[in-house]
C-alpha cells in the first residue's frame, strides 16, 4: 500500500511540475528568419517587380510572440496593411501566430530593397532582394530584365 501512495504522489508531483513549466511565462524569443515570398511573379533575372505586392514572413523561435515587426529599410516601398491601420491606431501591429508574423510589402522603385524583422531595438535578420521594373496584372507580376 505504501508503494501505491508513493507512486500516486510522485505522479501528482510530476504533473504539477509539468504544468508549472508549461504555464510559466517565457522570455522574449528572437526572430530567426525573414523571407519575402515571390508569389506569382515571373521574370528572367529576379522574381521581384516594382508595384507588385509580396508576402513577407518572419519566423520566431517561440510560438506566441506579441510584438514581432517587419519594417522596410528605406522609404522606397510601402506596407499596405500597416499603413492603412496606422491611420486609426499608430501602434497597430499584426500579431505573430504560431511563431510567424506575416505582412504585405510593395516596392515602389527598382534596385536593392531590404526588410528587417525585429522584436526589440537590437534588430533582427535582414533580407535584401533586387527589384526590377514590372507590369502588375492583378495577382500576377511580369518582371522585366
Amino acid at each position: 500500500m505504501k508503494l501505491d501512495r508513493l507512486a500516486y504522489f510522485s505522479a501528482v508531483a510530476a504533473n504539477c511540475i509539468g504544468l508549472a513549466l508549461v504555464a510559466a511565462p517565457t522570455a522574449s524569443a528572437d526572430v530567426v528568419e525573414l523571407d519575402i515570398l515571390p508569389g506569382l511573379s515571373f521574370g528572367p533575372t529576379t522574381p521581384y517587380g516594382v508595384g507588385c505586392t509580396y508576402v513577407a514572413v518572419a519566423r520566431t523561435d517561440g510560438l506566441n510572440e506579441p510584438r514581432t515587426d517587419i519594417a522596410a529599410i528605406g522609404y522606397d516601398s510601402i506596407m499596405p496593411i500597416e499603413e492603412f491601420a496606422w491611420q486609426f491606431d499608430p501602434y497597430f501591429s499584426i500579431p505573430a501566430v504560431l511563431g510567424h508574423k506575416i505582412t504585405l510589402w510593395t516596392p515602389l522603385t527598382a534596385g536593392e530593397h531590404s526588410l528587417m524583422a525585429y522584436q526589440t531595438s537590437a534588430g533582427g535578420p535582414i533580407t535584401t532582394v533586387t527589384v526590377n521594373p514590372a507590369t502588375p496584372l492583378g495577382p500576377i507580376c511580369l518582371v522585366a530584365p
